[in-house]
């Protein structure tokens, strides 16, 4: 298929199919004003279109051809929202009710035109409506009659709540609030019959969702249009408004809790007075306390939810008798030679350790053999009579699991940990309605031992999700590197259980890369808060060195020679900038392209990376592949990293895949290459942690871009978390 992006669009659509409805956005095909048809592409999460349904659609028009030739007018809109269906706009969906028809529907707009929608509202004129649909055949015509007023009384209260969206929104503009996404929001948390009198009761809702600016600017109007005049600055509404604004700029750096002190400077820059505010939030218990620590109430009740899961699930009965002393180690000996490994002294006693804890973590920086860990823990354990899941947070870090993890004679499945729940939500609604769980689900019992490896990416609210569907007297292994990034999410429950260290095997010697490798040391160097001495590269196939910024392409392309080369960045326009620039330089004048939607255009021979899940195309997040071929239809064939073959990229998944000249740090978490060049930045998100985890990413090259005297910052600049999770 071909789109051809040509001007803009605004108009209001009648929906006729819905061709697809994904997460992220939807595809249908719809009736324009003039009655044309279109083909409507939308980027977004909230909207989910049924036949018959009226949007005012805003977008790009284009032309689309599908692989049979058919052309048709398509756009590509990231804004629509519903409308109330009046006269002949009700027309489509009329056509799609029982008995009605394109014939009655059309009758019923040429009598009746501006006014359909009032007659059809009003019951008293059933007999007017009836002689309308069928004349000539009464008893058929009123009983079609009556059913469409009982459609329309549905749809009426849809309608209803739709212009009372409509209604809102506009209200919202007419206070300056004009961000669609805010917008929409707003609406989910007080959207209804009375939303604008809900919003009017609560003036600083919009403080957790926007900038204080906009979101004091809307309370103020707010509470002095209910009469409030004097001591506004003071109202205990804009004291918590001031607050919750606080804590979204805490949660958004990653932070569950904060000092008393950092609350303090985040109100004053409010023009709050932090001890009116803060005294009324202890009042009103909307703040909670730990060792010194401010805790932000939705954040608490979640870390404290965690905790007490995993209280539980140490407090469990043990379902399995697992052996002490001698015979526990015979038993880890034997599961070496089932899973033909030798392991080391540290691993070996770790695999000891591992096994006689209920809540159990495998802490190890890059390389030290924690698959490997896993792999005969996994086997000593179903040599005792239970079973193991194994999961990860990303698709890539699963599927290497798996690989790593399996033999010929014991292969294991490693799921994301999405998919998992998705899996264990589906056991849990079989075994509660009596039914049996499908052949393709996994099975959860008091005798599994669940291991989830990169755990440190796991936020706090997967994981309490996670923990919520474990059955009673299940185990659990978190696996990671307190060294690497915390989660994107909020919280880092893995890094606080390692430093608590009660339940913590350690592994300490690296294994991944040659002895006479300088990896592990240059990344030990930079866990410790120390700046490595670099020697400048020239071309040496191992170690670890750096280069000026101005290098950054000439490496990059000298190392693309050699293959097995990934760039980490730091910011998501440095990364696009080396994707746009890196492709545009390999591809010929002539060579053939496809857009494969907003993030990426490619190329025979560019690599590419999965943004996404998506299991019934077999692609994980963080899945590297290379484009092999693009055929006349403009087929793009893949062959993903592990495949020996290349496969067709579906219409559906390629709005998650990018370009993959470079990529992120975080997304590079759990993925390993040969060779690895790290461009340093002056910004925020390098840090210590950033620079250890791009390092150890490596297996046998590092080259550092940037300026001298960028490293000894990025070394300085911690990635820190505050959190009020204990166990």
């Amino acid at each position: 298929m071909t789109v051809a992006a040509l001007d803009n669009f605004s108009g209001t659509v009648v929906v006729e199919r819905v061709l697809s409805q994904l997460e992220n956005g939807c595809i249908f095909s719809a009736k324009g004003d003039d009655g044309r048809l279109l083909r409507v592409k939308f980027s977004g999460r909230e909207t989910q279109p049924l036949p018959g349904e009226a949007f005012e659609v805003l977008g790009l028009k284009g032309s689309f051809t599908d692989r049979y030739g058919k052309a048709v007018t398509q756009v590509e809109s990231k804004r629509m929202r519903r409308v109330i269906s009046t006269g002949a706009l009700l027309g489509p969906w009329l056509e799609k009710l029982s008995n009605v028809g394109p014939t009655r529907s059309a009758r019923l707009v040429s009598a009746f035109g501006p006014s359909l929608p009032e007659t059809l509202n009003d019951f008293s004129r059933v007999d007017e409506v009836a002689a309308v649909l069928e004349p000539g055949k009464p008893r058929l015509a009123l009983r079609i009659a009556q059913q469409l007023y009982a459609a329309v009384a549905a749809k009426s209260g849809a309608d209803a709540t739709a212009a009372a969206e409509v209604e809102f929104l506009a209200y919202l503009e007419s206070l300056h609030v004009v961000d669609v996404q805010v917008s929409r929001r707003l609406w989910n948390l007080v959207g209804g019959l009375d939303a604008k009198q809900r919003l009017q009761r609560n003036p600083y809702l919009l403080a957790s969702l926007t900038s204080w600016k906009k979101a004091d600017y809307v309370g103020m109007r707010l509470l002095k249009a209910t009469g409030e005049k004097d001591g506004v600055d003071h109202h205990p509404d804009r004291l918590l408004g001031a607050l919750d604004s606080c804590w979204r700029e805490v949660l958004a750096d990653g932070d569950t809790a904060a000092t008393p002190e950092r609350l303090a400077t985040l109100l004053r820059a409010r023009k709050v007075d932090p001890a009116l505010a803060l005294q009324l939030a202890e009042e009103r218990h909307a703040i909670a306390r730990i060792d010194g620590l401010l805790r932000a109430p939705g954040a608490a009740w979640l870390e404290d939810s965690v905790r007490r899961q995993l209280l539980a699930l140490e407090a469990a009965p043990a379902a399995l008798t697992i052996p002490t002393g001698t015979e526990l180690r015979r038993t880890v000996f034997d599961a070496e030679t089932a899973a033909g490994m030798q392991l080391a002294a540290e691993q070996h006693d770790a695999v000891v350790r591992l096994l006689a804890l209920p809540l159990a973590v495998l802490q190890g920086g890059a390389g030290v053999g924690k698959t490997t860990v896993m792999k005969v823990l996994s086997t000593a354990w179903e040599f005792l009579g239970g079973n193991v899941v194994m999961c990860a947070l990303a698709g890539k870090a699963a599927l290497q699991l798996s690989r790593g993890a399996s033999s010929a004679s014991r292969p294991r499945i490693a799921y994301t940990i999405a998919r998992l729940v998705r899996l264990l939500e589906r056991q849990q609604r079989a075994e509660e309605s009596g039914g049996a769980p499908l052949d393709s689900d996994v099975y959860v019992d008091g005798k599994t031992l669940l291991i989830v490896d990169e755990a440190s990416m796991l936020d706090t609210p997967g994981l309490h999700t996670l923990l919520g569907r474990l059955p009673y007297g299940a185990r659990l292994l978190l696996v990671g590197d307190h060294g690497q990034l915390p989660p994107v999410g909020i919280g880092r429950v893995f890094h606080d259980l390692v430093e608590n260290g009660t339940r913590v095997a350690l592994l300490t010697q690296v294994r991944r890369q040659a002895e006479d490798s300088m990896i592990p040391h240059a990344a030990s160097t930079v866990r410790s808060g120390r700046v490595p001495s670099l020697q400048r590269w020239d071309g040496q196939a191992k170690g670890v060195y750096a280069v000026p910024a101005k290098d950054l392409q000439s490496v990059h392309r000298r190392l693309m020679a050699l293959g097995d080369v990934m760039v980490v960045a730091a910011l998501r326009d440095t990364v696009a900038a080396i994707n746009d620039e890196e492709s545009a330089f390999r591809r010929g004048r002539d060579a053939k392209t496809v857009r494969l939607g907003p993030m990426a255009t490619v190329a025979v021979g560019d690599p590419v990376v999965a943004t996404k899940n998506r299991y019934r195309e077999a692609m994980f997040n963080g899945l590297i592949g290379k484009v092999e071929a693009i055929d006349n239809d403009d087929a793009v064939f893949v062959r993903w990293e592990g495949e020996s073959e290349a496969r067709s990229l579906e219409d559906n998944a390629r709005l998650d895949v990018e370009l993959a000249y470079a990529t992120t740090c975080h997304r590079s978490q759990g993925s390993s290459a040969k060779n690895v060049v790290v461009v340093l930045e002056n910004c925020a998100l390098a840090t210590r942690e950033w620079l250890y985890t791009a390092i150890t990413r490596a297996r046998e090259l590092v080259v550092l871009v940037g300026d001298d005297a960028q490293l000894g910052p990025t070394v300085l600049r911690r990635t820190q978390r505050v959190t009020g999770f204990r166990l």
